[in-house]
């Protein structure tokens, strides 16, 4: 009997590779950036600028994965942030009120603008982007125990904010009088 050989496949190409990356990673990281960034067309500009530095380390080959993209992004947007301490507060001020996807529950809403900036961040790749523990420790740098951990304070956090919340509005969700 005849063995058929085959022959060994050749390593995709850098193009191929960069095609998969941005297959699996593109809307996560426009959500990502379009959430906390308004005008929307800045998170079209900023997701551009992430594909232009994942197309050089995929030509450098790194095999990259949708936390360390998200990862780049943040980075990206801690930049453009940077450049502008106008624009930064603008956009964070902004952020807090017309924030995508919008909160419905106007409790939840001032929940969250209760909190600090890593602990909504954190509550909201949790929550909203539905990322684990191990990816969101690629993102923030750190290790997926520390983020458990932040995780944990954070929901205490917010947690006391709706509480808060509700003790001031009453039983009926109404203002209470002074």
């Amino acid at each position: 009997m005849d063995e058929v050989k085959t022959l060994p496949r050749p390593a995709p190409s850098a193009e191929e590779r960069f095609a998969a990356v941005h297959t699996a990673c593109h809307d996560t990281v426009y959500r990502y950036l379009a959430r906390r960034i308004i005008p929307a067309h800045l998170a079209e500009d900023l997701t551009g600028e992430v594909f232009v530095i994942v197309w050089s380390k995929v030509l450098d080959g790194a095999h990259l994965e949708v936390p360390y993209v998200v990862a780049i992004a943040r980075n990206l947007l801690r930049n453009a942030y940077r450049a502008s301490a106008k624009a930064s507060r603008l956009r964070a001020a902004l952020a807090l009120t017309q924030q995508r996807p919008a909160i419905h529950d106007p409790e939840v809403a001032l929940g969250l603008a209760a909190l600090k900036e890593a602990e909504r961040e954190l509550l909201l790749l949790t929550y909203w982007d539905s990322f684990t523990s191990e990816e969101i420790a690629v993102i923030f740098g750190t290790s997926p125990g520390a983020i458990r951990v932040r995780l944990h304070r954070a929901r205490k956090s917010f947690a006391a904010a709706l509480e808060s919340e509700s003790t001031q509005r009453g039983p009926l969700g109404k203002a209470a009088r002074p």
